[in-house]
């Protein structure tokens, strides 16, 4: 298999369904000269389950990704490509079991970038549904969703063409009639006409931030930070 790589079994005795998917992942080190954290080891991105890191090293950006297009030719890795997107370089490894995509930009002094593991794109539909209730005029644009030590959580950005405050009135009646108890409903401080709403429901608690899109005022840009039990 890889080599520089070390396959992390994590132990799956309580955990969920996706994190005992993620615990076959391997594990990429940290790049030369640097050290690598973990941001989730078990994570779906738009139904794509995944593992990521970030990491941070002395070595520049074009050197961080030359030194993991050098470990991975002819070593199970069927194709390398690079790539720009702004100021990151990115490098992308296909196998025949992994996807492996690692972004470096530079930094004062090195570079610093994530490295996230996925099984091959193909084999994973787009799923953009959650089971958290949000009003028939909100879409959900992009989904992330968490375990970790058993328990679960989800990120959830949606757009709506209907204003913030009619986006919230709408939230507190939905979750009211969905079992939910409103605990805070405010504007947002730092952002004008936008709103925050907080809710449980049992063990459950979710966050909800509404702000005007960035392209209209009468647009609704939403996160929801769904915490479950």
């Amino acid at each position: 298999m890889w080599p520089l790589i070390a396959t992390s079994l994590v132990s799956t005795v309580e955990a969920g369904t996706l994190a005992r998917l993620t615990s076959q992942y391997p594990e990429v080190l940290a790049p030369p000269q640097g050290e690598a954290q973990w941001v989730a080891k078990s994570m779906r991105l738009n139904g794509l389950p995944m593992t990521l890191k970030t990491f941070h090293s002395r070595l520049n950006a074009e050197a961080v990704l030359n030194h993991y297009e050098t470990w991975a030719r002819g070593r199970h890795a069927d194709q390398s490509t690079r790539s720009k997107n702004g100021e990151w370089h990115v490098l992308a490894l296909r196998s025949e079991q992994y996807y492996i995509t690692i972004q470096a930009r530079a930094t004062l002094g090195g570079s610093h970038g994530t490295i996230a593991v996925s099984p091959p794109l193909a084999r994973v539909a787009l799923n953009l549904e959650s089971r958290f209730p949000t009003p028939a005029s909100m879409s959900i644009v992009n989904l992330q969703q968490y375990e970790d030590f058993g328990s679960e959580s989800e990120h959830i950005s949606l757009s709506s063409t209907r204003t913030p405050s009619i986006e919230a009135r709408a939230f507190a009646e939905l979750l009211g009639r969905e079992g939910w108890q409103l605990i805070r409903e405010q504007r947002t401080q730092e952002m004008a006409h936008g709103y925050v709403l907080e809710a449980q429901k049992g063990a459950e608690h979710a966050s909800i931030t509404l702000i005007p899109d960035r392209t209209s005022s009468a647009r609704t840009a939403a996160v929801i930070v769904w915490k479950k039990p």
